[in-house]
């Protein structure tokens, strides 16, 4: 199973429904919250060329927000609905 990279925002809700989509299907998140360091507000940048969150890593490949668009491009990276 993939493991992603999320960075997120504490009150963010896009934050909070891809946390909670990551751990509805079962995936291993290492969340980094770009509010509690420069660095990581940085790294967000680096990794994405965004200012904004959320943003999803898995192997690589970059997601940038949560809409419906991005679900099924995340649920198709995934194997499918699980």
């Amino acid at each position: 199973m993939a493991k992603a990279v999320i960075y997120t925002a504490p009150e963010c809700p896009h934050s909070k429904k891809m946390r909670k989509f990551f751990l509805d299907k079962g995936v291993a998140i290492e969340e980094k919250c770009v509010l509690t360091s420069p660095d990581l507000f940085a790294e967000l940048i680096a990794v994405s060329r965004q200012r904004a969150v959320p943003v999803a890593v898995i192997d690589g490949e970059v997601f940038v927000g949560f809409d419906a668009r991005i679900q099924r491009r995340l649920e198709r990276r995934l194997g499918g609905k699980q």
